[in-house]
C-alpha cells in the first residue's frame, strides 16, 4: 500500500513495475491500459508510479528498453561468425530464442499500434534492428531479404500467441520457427525438426 504521501511502498521497485505494465500491456493493449490500471493492479496509488516515470510514454519506453539490450546481443553473437550463413543462423537462433523467452515484451513492441508510434524515440532500438539487418541482407542491400527478415521477426510475434499452435510443446515449437526462419533468410537446412 502507499502511504498517504504516495511515496512508492517498501518492495514495491521498478522491476516489479514494469512487469505489471508489460502484464497488463499484453493483455489489454498499451492504449487500453492506463497508469491507474497499474496502480491499482500493484495495490500502490498513482503517485508510486509518478515516482518512476512521469509519463505512460516514459514508462512504455522503460518496459521495452530491455529489449534493446537483447537485439543487441544477438548482434554482438551473430558477428562472431565470418561466413553469411553462420551469421543468419545466429540471428535465427537469437530471434527465436527471444520470442519464445520474452514473448510479452516481443508481441508488445512488435504488434501495439501504441509502441510502434513511440519507436522513434527509441533510437537505440532503431539502431538495433538495422544492425540486426546488415547481418542478415548484407552491403548490398537485398530487398527480398530485408522483407524475408521483417516477415520473419513479424511471424514470430504472431505464431507465439496463436492457440493453433498452443498444442506443440516447446521444443517442438522452437525447432518450427528455426526451421522457418532458415528457409525464409535461405540458410542451408541442416535438419528438419520432428513432428511429435
Amino acid at each position: 500500500m502507499a502511504t498517504a504521501a504516495g511515496v512508492r511502498p517498501r518492495g514495491a521497485g521498478r522491476a516489479q513495475l514494469h512487469e505489471v505494465a508489460l502484464r497488463l500491456f499484453a493483455r489489454d493493449g498499451v492504449e487500453g491500459t492506463s497508469l491507474q490500471d497499474i496502480a491499482d493492479d500493484m495495490g500502490v496509488s498513482k503517485a508510486a508510479i509518478y515516482y518512476h516515470y512521469k509519463t505512460k510514454d516514459e514508462l512504455v519506453l522503460g518496459v521495452i528498453a530491455p529489449l534493446v539490450d537483447q537485439l543487441c546481443e544477438i548482434v554482438r553473437d551473430a558477428r562472431q561468425y565470418r561466413g553469411r550463413q553462420a551469421r543468419v543462423e545466429a540471428v535465427i537462433n537469437g530471434m527465436v530464442r527471444l520470442a519464445l523467452d520474452s514473448h510479452s515484451w516481443f508481441t508488445v513492441v512488435l504488434v501495439d499500434p501504441y509502441v510502434v508510434r513511440l519507436l522513434p524515440e527509441l533510437p537505440g532500438l532503431r539502431q538495433a534492428w538495422d544492425q540486426l539487418g546488415e547481418q542478415v541482407i548484407g552491403p548490398d542491400g537485398d530487398n527480398l531479404m530485408a522483407v524475408a527478415l521483417l516477415v520473419f521477426v513479424t511471424g514470430l510475434a504472431g505464431s507465439i500467441s496463436k492457440p493453433p499452435l498452443d498444442a506443440l510443446d516447446n521444443a517442438q515449437l522452437r525447432g518450427y520457427l528455426t526451421e522457418c526462419g532458415r528457409r525464409l533468410l535461405k540458410v542451408r537446412r541442416r535438419s528438419a525438426p520432428h513432428a511429435g
